[in-house]
C-alpha cells in the first residue's frame, strides 16, 4: 500500500518510489551535465569566428545570423517547454529536445555551407532551451526550499565547466585538429545526454495541469505579468541575458577585432572569462549568508554592470583591461539562482513551468 505523500513513478520503469533521494541525485547530475553542455554549445562560437567565417563564407552580418539562431531558437520555445513541464514533467520534453539536439549537432560538424549550419544552430537553440528551466523546476520538486538555493548554485558553477570547455581546450583543439573534429565531440556528449535524461529523468507534471487545455494555459501564463513583483525581476532578466549574450556571441570578435588574437589566444582569454564565472557561483551563495538575498543580487548586479560602462567607455584600453571588463560584465549571468530564490513562492504550483520564463536568449526561468 503506497503511503499517500509517496511520488509515484511517471512510468513502470522508474525508479522506486522508496528511494527519492537517489532519484533526484541522480536526475539532478544528469541535467547538470545536460546544462553543462548548454553551457558549451552557446559559448563555442565565439572561439571559431574566423574559421566559421571562412568555411562558409560568412560577413559579419553573416555569422551575426548564425549566432542568432541559436538564441532566437532558445527564446521561441521557452514558453511551450515551461507549460510542457507543467503537463508532462521535466523528462520527457527534455529528453525529445535533446534528441534534436543530437541530431543538430552532427548536423552542424558535417554542415556544407551556412546554411546548413544556421539550421543546426537552431536545432541546437531549441535543444538546450530546456535545460536549465528543466534543472530549476526539477530541483523545486524535488528538494526541500533550504536545500534548493545550495544545490542549484552548485549545479550552476558546475555547468559553467561547459563554457569553460568551449574556451582554451576548444581553441587548441581547433588548432591542432580543426572545428569540425572538435565539434564532434561535443556531439557525442549531446547524444550521451539525451540518451540519459531519457532514461533516468522520470517525473510527472501535474494533474490540475494536464487537465487545462493549451490555450487556457498560454492565458494564465499571459495573467501571471500582472503580478507586481515579477516586473521588478524582469529588469534583472534582460540585463543578465545582454551580459551573457556579449560573452557567448561577440567576446570572440571583439578580440579577433580589436586585438588581432587567433583562435588559441582567444581560447585562453575567454577561459579567465568563464573561471571568473565559476568562482563567482561559489561566492555568492557566501555573501548572501553574510549579508541578504537581495543585497547581494543587487550589489552584485551594480558591480557587474559597473565592468559593461567602462568596456563601452574604452573598449580598445588594451588586452588585460578588455578581458578584466568582459569577465566582469560576464559574472552577472551567475545571479540566476539567486533571482530565482527570490522569486519563490510568486508563481502557482501549477504554472510553475510556464510562469518562471523571461523569452530572452540565456535568461529562462521557472519557479514553483
Amino acid at each position: 500500500m503506497t503511503p499517500s505523500n509517496t511520488r509515484l513513478p511517471a512510468s513502470p520503469d522508474a525508479l522506486p518510489a522508496h528511494a527519492p533521494a537517489a532519484h533526484a541525485a541522480r536526475g539532478i547530475a544528469l541535467l547538470t551535465f545536460a546544462f553543462a553542455l548548454s553551457q558549451f554549445f552557446r559559448s563555442c562560437l565565439a572561439v571559431m569566428v574566423p574559421e566559421l567565417q571562412h568555411d562558409f563564407g560568412l560577413s559579419p552580418a553573416g555569422f551575426g545570423a548564425l549566432s542568432s539562431s541559436f538564441f532566437l531558437a532558445f527564446a521561441v520555445a521557452q514558453i511551450p517547454v515551461g507549460i510542457a513541464f507543467d503537463r508532462y514533467g521535466v523528462g520527457r520534453p527534455t529528453a525529445l529536445l535533446l534528441a534534436v539536439g543530437a541530431v543538430s549537432s552532427i548536423l552542424f560538424v558535417l554542415a556544407p555551407n551556412g546554411a546548413a549550419a544556421t539550421l543546426a544552430q537552431v536545432g541546437l537553440g531549441l535543444a538546450c532551451a530546456p535545460v536549465f528551466m528543466g534543472l530549476l523546476h526539477f530541483a523545486s520538486e524535488q528538494l526541500s526550499e533550504r536545500d534548493y538555493t545550495r544545490v542549484v548554485s552548485r549545479s550552476n558553477a558546475m555547468g559553467m565547466i561547459g563554457a569553460l570547455c568551449a574556451t582554451a581546450p576548444l581553441g587548441w583543439a581547433i588548432s591542432l585538429i580543426g572545428w569540425r573534429p572538435s565539434m564532434a565531440v561535443s556531439a557525442l556528449g549531446m547524444v550521451a545526454a539525451c540518451y540519459g535524461v531519457w532514461r533516468f529523468v522520470r517525473d510527472q507534471g501535474h494533474a490540475e495541469a494536464r487537465s487545462a487545455s493549451w490555450p487556457s494555459m498560454l492565458s494564465e501564463s499571459t495573467q501571471l505579468l500582472k503580478l507586481a513583483p515579477l516586473w521588478t525581476l524582469i529588469p534583472m532578466c534582460a540585463a543578465m541575458a545582454a551580459g551573457t549574450a556579449f560573452r557567448n556571441a561577440w567576446s570572440g570578435p571583439y578580440l579577433a577585432d580589436v586585438f588581432g588574437l587567433g583562435s588559441a589566444p582567444r581560447g585562453v582569454a575567454l577561459t579567465l572569462l568563464s573561471v571568473a564565472g565559476f568562482l563567482t557561483a561559489f561566492l555568492l551563495p557566501v555573501l548572501v549568508r553574510r549579508s541578504t538575498l537581495k543585497g547581494t543580487i543587487a550589489g552584485w548586479s551594480c558591480f557587474a554592470m559597473a565592468g559593461a560602462i567602462l568596456l563601452a567607455l574604452w573598449p580598445d584600453n588594451g588586452i588585460g583591461y578588455g578581458v578584466a571588463m568582459m569577465a566582469l560584465l560576464s559574472t552577472i549571468g551567475m545571479l540566476h539562482p539567486l533571482v530565482m530564490a527570490q522569486g519563490r513562492g510568486l508563481i502557482p504550483r501549477r504554472s510553475a513551468g510556464a510562469g518562471w520564463v523571461c523569452s530572452i536568449p540565456s535568461c529562462s526561468w521557472d519557479r514553483r
